[in-house]
C-alpha cells in the first residue's frame, strides 16, 4: 500500500513539473512573440534502443499524442514547445556471454510510456515547409517488461512485475529534429528523437539486460492548428 501511494505521488509530482515547464516556456515565449498558435498532434512511433546489433526486428511500434504551441520570432524563425504522451521501448533477443560464462539468455519486450517536452527552434524554409530541431526532456510514467530470461545461470526473470518503473531512470534527455509541412490548419511531418540518457538504472538487473542503451524513436505525425 505504501509503495502504491509512493508511486502515485511521484507520478502526480512528475505531471505537475512537466506542466510547469511547458507553461513556463509558452509564457516566456509569449513575451517575445506575437500571434501565438496552438495545435494538437499525434501519430506513429517506431521505437528502438541503442543496443548492440539493433535492427528492424527490434522496433517496437507505438504512438504519441499531445499539444503544441508555435511562437513566431520572425518571418523565418519560431519557437515550438510541445507536450506529448509517447510510447517507447524495444523488442530484443539476447544471448550474452563473458569468458564462456552465460550472462543473459532469453528475450524481453520493453514497453515504456513517457511524457516528453521537446522545445524546437523552427526554421521556415517556405510558407508551408519547415525544419525544426531542439532538445527534449522526458519523464517516465510507466514501464512494463515482458521477459523470459535467465541471468548468470541462476537469476530467472519471467514475470513483468520483476522489472517495473523503479528499475529505470525517471528522467530522460535527448535531441529531436525533423521536417514539417503546414497546409492551412492541417500539419504533418516526421521527427527523429535521439536519447542521450541511459534508460536503465545503474547497478540494476535492467542494466544487465540493456547495458547503457538509450531510446531512439522515429515519429510520423499529423495535427491541427488553431
Amino acid at each position: 500500500m505504501l509503495n502504491f501511494l509512493k508511486k502515485t505521488i511521484m507520478k502526480k509530482t512528475t505531471i505537475q513539473s512537466m506542466l510547469f515547464v511547458f507553461l513556463f516556456v509558452i509564457g516566456t515565449g509569449s513575451l517575445l512573440a506575437q500571434d501565438v498558435g496552438f495545435g494538437v498532434k499525434g501519430g506513429l512511433n517506431l521505437a528502438n534502443m541503442t543496443i548492440e546489433d539493433a535492427n528492424d526486428k527490434n522496433i517496437r511500434p507505438g504512438f504519441h499524442l499531445g499539444v503544441s504551441a508555435k511562437l513566431p520570432l520572425t518571418d523565418q524563425f519560431a519557437i515550438q514547445p510541445e507536450l506529448l504522451y509517447s510510447t517507447k521501448g524495444v523488442e530484443m533477443n539476447y544471448d550474452e556471454d563473458f569468458l564462456g560464462i552465460d550472462i543473459a539468455d532469453g528475450e524481453s519486450d520493453f514497453k515504456f510510456a513517457y511524457l516528453d517536452i521537446p522545445v524546437y527552434l523552427v526554421f521556415n524554409l517556405s510558407e508551408d515547409f519547415n525544419f525544426h530541431f531542439g532538445p527534449y526532456v522526458g519523464f517516465l510514467l510507466d514501464a512494463e517488461v515482458d521477459t523470459d530470461a535467465e541471468v548468470l545461470d541462476f537469476f530467472d526473470i519471467d514475470d513483468n512485475e520483476d522489472l517495473d518503473r523503479d528499475h529505470f531512470k525517471s528522467t530522460e534527455f535527448g535531441l529531436s529534429g525533423g521536417l514539417g509541412f503546414e497546409f492551412g490548419s492541417f500539419k504533418t511531418g516526421f521527427n527523429y528523437n535521439h536519447g542521450l540518457t541511459q534508460v536503465a538504472e545503474d547497478d540494476d538487473p535492467a542494466e544487465v539486460l540493456l547495458g547503457d542503451a538509450k531510446n531512439n524513436v522515429i515519429q510520423v505525425y499529423v495535427g491541427l492548428l488553431f
